[in-house]
């Protein structure tokens, strides 16, 4: 989103900067003296729609994502309701990150109202040639470290810094915290060589699979229009074997979580084969993202044209 939607205008940067750099450090302390979490959504809700006052641009965008995702047009009131309604849940999941993050793990584990696929990850693990957790941008993707280190596992997680340093600085708090530990890219490529060597350890790594960041990906079918999708975690798995499990955390109309392991995908073809495998498993967790952004399309988020990157024009 950042790169894609930043302005030129230096003086605006540091406006956002100061912003930003004194929200996000507010709601952190803020959260630990909330009485309810429903509290903290409430405050979260507001900063929402004031954002989208004051930055239009962003909600021309999300307008824009949603009407393709709905199949509606971009004016049809269900597609406003939808865009605010993401803006407003995106919020609130920083708003529990917050919550659970300073908090007794059990806290966040007895939020999840159900969790599917465990053991096809406890399968996955057993083979011993480590895992690779393909998520989104989707739902409350970070908790799924507290879930994890309930269960005795770690996981270290590819991510984009936060353009605002203490929006990052918090957010990498909060994961080691969780037992999450962090591995910054900056988008523009970066050695597989510490990742193949967790791998080979057996450990877990998390990586975000529909964001292509490189502007190198793979382009398939998406809610009707072809678009890249980055090819990264796929090379990683064919170059060391690992398997791929999809990895998804929503959220319901209660405020409880669930969460869902995929079957674990694998990459097991030739050289030759490569490229065609490596797109059979792209388009199989495209398909399985469509599939959960159709049933919560107010969770997944993305904040700038996403079948009209502009980084792409």
């Amino acid at each position: 989103m950042q790169d894609r939607m930043q302005s030129d205008s230096r003086l605006l940067g540091l406006a956002y900067g100061a912003v930003f750099g004194s929200l996000f450090p507010l709601f952190f302390f803020a959260a630990r003296s909330f009485a309810r979490r429903s509290r903290g959504h409430e405050i979260a809700d507001q900063v929402a729609n004031a954002f989208l006052a004051l930055r239009p641009k962003y909600l021309e965008a999300v307008l824009g994502n949603t009407a393709q995702v709905l199949g509606l047009p971009a004016s049809h009131p269900e597609v406003e309701r939808v865009s605010r309604d993401m803006v407003r849940q995106h919020a609130r999941a920083w708003v529990d990150f917050f919550w659970f993050g300073q908090r007794d793990p059990g806290e966040a584990l007895a939020q999840f109202a159900s969790i599917e696929g465990l053991a096809r990850l406890d399968g996955a693990i057993a083979d011993g040639r480590g895992v690779i957790l393909l998520t989104a941008h989707a739902g409350n993707y970070e908790l799924g470290g507290l879930l994890l280190r309930g269960r005795g596992l770690r996981i270290h997680t590819v991510y984009k810094p936060d353009r605002f340093e203490a929006v990052e600085r918090l957010r990498e708090r909060l994961r080691s915290q969780g037992g999450v530990i962090g591995l910054p890219v900056d988008g523009l490529g970066f050695s597989t060589l510490p990742l193949v060597k967790l791998l080979r350890e057996g450990e877990l790594v998390g990586m975000q699979g529909d964001r292509d960041f490189s502007l190198n990906g793979v382009a398939v079918p998406f809610f009707g229009r072809e678009v890249p999708f980055p090819r990264g975690p796929w090379e990683l798995a064919a170059m060391t074997g690992a398997p791929i499990v999809t990895s998804f955390f929503t959220t319901d109309e209660a405020g409880r979580f669930h969460a869902r392991f995929g079957e674990p995908i694998h990459l097991r073809g030739g050289r030759g084969e490569r490229l065609a495998e490596i797109e059979a498993g792209l388009r199989a967790y495209v398909a399985d993202l469509e599939a959960l952004i159709r049933r919560h399309p107010s969770q997944w988020y993305c904040f700038y044209p996403f079948w009209d990157d502009p980084l792409r024009i």
